[in-house]
């Protein structure tokens, strides 16, 4: 007889509690983490917050325009979506370097912060991994309708060339990582932390990014990220450690596709 097969599932409430207790300790983290920050206020002046308010404002359009809208996604806009996020770059790059500031040294990354923010942003992933399966793992089990993945997971699955799963790799590992985390934890961020305060930037910013991706059932787990990376950057100062994080994050989502690609749907 098979022992594992005659233990009772869990119920929902025992889920529910263990989410609870699980969320609890989590809190407590991030409590003692941030009495360690060492990020400090940056020079980021009037330009900056009228580009973040610009920016905030469009992002807030498109997530509102998705909603009802049926979303698809090519290869062609993924090649149109990294060319954007690299248009917003050299923007940021721009309004900062018009005040006389290097954003290489606002988000401290020097080539020298690399190792030790890595390392950072590496521990990190395994110390968080556990509470965002649990909450994805919690919104399944409640959800009635379990087959709502992201639009790049999907085309990820449904589209097994090589061509368009080495555009997806390189969209996720290597393009997204780099610019979100410059746009969200290092730009608008950073700069609504100077002018609102940490608990609101973080909040916003860290709800913004999870919207944004358009998905409402990942949309808890992705809050959880975005406000993991907002705390490493207030540990790290720099935005190494997070690239490192949502560049791992993404590679293990990616492995889990390819060894399980039932797994999505």
């Amino acid at each position: 007889m098979n022992l594992a097969l005659a233990l009772p599932s869990p119920s929902s409430v025992q889920i529910a509690m263990g989410l609870l207790a699980l969320l609890v300790f989590y809190g407590w983290l991030a409590v003692e983490s941030s009495k360690r920050a060492v990020l400090a206020t940056q020079p980021f002046g009037v330009p900056d917050a009228i580009c973040v308010g610009i920016l905030a404002l469009w992002m807030i359009y498109i997530t509102t325009q998705s909603v009802n809208s049926t979303q698809t996604i090519t290869l062609r806009l993924i090649l149109a979506n990294s060319f954007l996020y690299g248009s917003l770059i050299l923007c940021i790059f721009g309004v900062i370097g018009f005040q006389r500031h290097s954003a290489i040294s606002i988000f401290q990354l020097q080539p020298s912060r690399f190792p030790s923010a890595a390392a950072s942003g590496l521990l990190w992933l395994l110390a968080i991994y556990p509470l965002i399966l649990a909450v994805q793992q919690t919104i399944q089990h409640f959800a009635e309708n379990n087959d709502d993945a992201q639009l790049i997971v999907r085309f990820f699955v449904d589209h097994p060339d090589l061509k368009n799963r080495i555009s997806v790799i390189l969209m996720a590992v290597v393009v997204a990582p780099i610019a979100e985390e410059i746009i969200f934890r290092g730009y608008l961020y950073g700069v609504m932390r100077r002018y609102c305060g940490r608990i609101p930037a973080l909040l916003f910013s860290s709800l913004l990014f999870a919207a944004i991706h358009g998905n409402l059932s990942a949309l808890p787990g992705l809050f959880i990220l975005a406000v993991t990376l907002c705390l490493l950057y207030e540990r790290t100062g720099s935005l190494w450690a997070n690239i490192t994080l949502h560049a791992a994050f993404n590679t293990l989502t990616i492995v889990a596709l390819i060894l399980w690609p039932g797994a999505s749907s």
